[in-house]
């Protein structure tokens, strides 16, 4: 299988879509869209100030979603959160851009909210996961008019939405990008396979061989779901509740590495290979162990075949110094800038991980002030208004953006298992 939906495709959407307008004067009220519907509801993990309830898309899906800051907002801000966690994540970002007076949404994505959970890995095509992303911005009234809005995007969610701030995808209805953790998607492929990979990324990367298994969640008396999915929480309602519930959010890396083919898969290592690189890399050792190096593709990995190309939006990347999974303080992150063109890049490094346990997620205020600073001046740059409330930036934040320390501390468990064996 290749690309669920080739570019030539998404040309010929966009341009059916670039002629609704004239459609709706030409034929009146014979032209009715199908509008997406929000119903507010009491849900567990809703934080104060914030609207939570379900959106309903003309697609079928129904996503548990969050709002913060006013409706009447000229500043509208999409967040979309990675792998394995929800948009809860946002919380305290959201809640700081509220005190901005700027309007915020984030939602639990396809995998993540039981009413958005279908069952055949195609299904989760980073096509299809931008279109939701476009229509959950188009229902939240942020395209209004021609409107555009800021996309904010964590580990999946970043490469995702490098992938929408393509023209030829969504990036006409951009603002800004920020990306947290993830680099732009070609960089990232090049450190993954090919003659200027990087090898210490390539070993950080096993864990991808692995999450890309058939059934992949249930492997060695469902490992991946007791690892990582029994241990994501929940949030509105929704939990992953067996290793089955679970795969669907593990189909994210299928199809993008697999299926799509956005980011070049890497090569299998062996343990020898693997510390031949990084003597350290005793958990990866061990999770090689105990997953095998036998895959269903060419195990010498291979090149993305539906590459991302540039963009031309304001971008944020905030790279995590202490991410153990996507290495962007590593010479090939930094070429994400090469593919922003004609358009403001920034690249910022934090500190993440400070305590001692890397579950108890706490980023440092300066993650706040760096992305509301970066909207700020960008919206400085095309005149439009935005009120800068600065007690609201020196307060902490509730969580962390680094899946990378979250999958350290697992993969030390993976060890303790191995050694005890």
């Amino acid at each position: 299988q290749q690309c669920i939906k080739p570019p030539a495709r998404r040309a010929l959407q966009l341009a059916m879509l670039s002629l609704l307008p004239a459609l709706h004067l030409a034929f009146g009220s014979a032209y009715t869209p199908s509008l997406p519907s929000w119903t507010q509801a009491v849900l567990p993990g809703c934080a104060q100030g914030e609207e939570c309830g379900r959106l309903a898309l003309a697609n079928g899906l129904t996503f548990n979603c969050r709002f913060a800051g006013p409706a009447a907002s000229v500043t509208n801000v999409l967040l979309l959160h990675g792998f394995p966690e929800f948009a809860s994540i946002y919380s305290g970002l959201m809640a700081q851009m509220a005190s901005q007076g700027w309007r915020s949404l984030a939602c639990n994505q396809r995998g993540y909210s039981e009413g958005a959970s279908p069952a055949t890995v195609d299904a989760y095509s980073y096509y299809h996961l931008a279109d939701d992303a476009y229509a959950m911005a188009e229902a939240a009234g942020f395209t209004h008019d021609g409107g555009k809005f800021h996309l904010i995007g964590h580990d999946h969610g970043g490469f995702l939405s490098w992938f929408m701030a393509q023209p030829t995808v969504y990036g006409n209805h951009l603002h800004s990008l920020t990306s947290l953790s993830s680099p732009h998607p070609m960089p990232f492929s090049e450190a993954l396979f090919g003659a200027n990979a990087d090898e210490e990324q390539v070993v950080a990367s096993q864990y991808l061989t692995m999450f890309c298994l058939d059934d992949s969640a249930s492997l060695h008396n469902d490992f991946w779901y007791l690892a990582l999915g029994a241990t994501a929480g929940s949030d509105l309602g929704f939990a992953f509740g067996d290793a089955t519930t679970f795969q669907l959010a593990l189909f994210w890396y299928t199809t993008v590495f697999l299926l799509d083919g956005i980011v070049a898969m890497p090569p299998v290592l062996s343990a020898e290979q693997i510390l031949a690189v990084d003597p350290a890399a005793e958990s990866v050792v061990a999770l090689r162990g105990l997953f095998g190096t036998s895959v269903p593709w060419p195990s010498q990995g291979f090149a993305a075949t539906d590459t991302v190309g540039n963009i031309s939006v304001p971008t944020l990347f905030v790279c995590g110094t202490a991410d153990t999974a996507l290495l962007c303080t590593r010479p090939y992150a930094l070429e994400s800038a090469d593919y922003v063109v004609d358009a403001s890049y920034t690249y910022k490094q934090e500190r993440n991980c400070l305590r001692v346990r890397c579950d108890q997620y706490s980023y440092v205020r300066s993650l706040a002030f760096t992305v509301i600073h970066q909207l700020i001046t960008i919206h400085t740059s095309a005149h439009q208004h935005a009120h800068v409330n600065s007690s609201a930036l020196s307060r902490l934040l509730s969580r962390q953006f680094d899946v990378g320390c979250r999958l350290r501390s697992r993969l030390a468990l993976v060890r303790r298992q191995h050694d005890a064996r």
